[in-house]
């Protein structure tokens, strides 16, 4: 595939992740929790910064998820389109 092609696949698989999966969940609401503590602490841009990190991962995380598990049911079609024929 070409870049451009990636592109457009990653924003779809985001775009669809971000329309099923909750943003306030308890681990959220937790993660947000300790943050603001150690704001306290901490300079904010170091915050920022943390934060930006934790969603980047979150997100990319998710977004593998996503596609191994639409490979996986890709995967399974194509044995029971298999045994069919």
């Amino acid at each position: 595939m070409n870049a451009k092609v990636d592109k457009l696949h990653n924003y779809t698989v985001i775009a669809r992740l971000d329309d099923a999966i909750p943003l306030n969940t308890e681990e959220w609401v937790a993660t947000e929790r300790l943050l603001n503590q150690v704001s306290e602490f901490v300079p904010m841009s170091m915050l920022n910064a943390l934060t930006e990190a934790i969603i980047t991962y979150a997100d990319d995380q998710a977004r593998r998820g996503y596609i191994l598990g639409q490979e996986d049911l890709v995967a399974e079609l194509k044995k029971k389109a298999s045994k069919i024929a």
